[in-house]
């Protein structure tokens, strides 16, 4: 999927013009980490944005964001590496 079909299902939380490069079998882990952020307190995605979603050297999934910590505070700063970890994770199980 491109950022742009990524922007128009979960809004304002990616950028349209964001790269997404990652296998096809890691997207439910994507799709869930999108649901989740945008299903967070309207405070905390107001300060936020994914500007892309792929792979590191090592393979492992990144999500590359921008966003305001002093505004987001440290409760969604929390919530926000929590919701990441999950889909890091579940990606990292499906691999073995």
């Amino acid at each position: 999927m491109t950022g742009d079909e990524l922007n128009q299902m979960y809004g304002s939380i990616i950028a349209p013009d964001a790269r997404v490069s990652v296998p096809t079998e890691w997207m439910p882990a994507v799709h869930k980490a999108l649901q989740d952020i945008a299903d967070l307190p309207s405070e905390i995605r107001a300060f936020f944005i994914i500007v892309a979603i792929g792979q590191d050297a090592d393979g492992d999934l990144v999500f590359s964001t921008a966003g305001l910590p002093a505004f987001i505070g440290s409760e969604g700063m929390r919530q926000l590496r929590g919701i990441i970890d999950v889909a890091l994770h579940a990606v990292k199980g499906s691999l073995h």
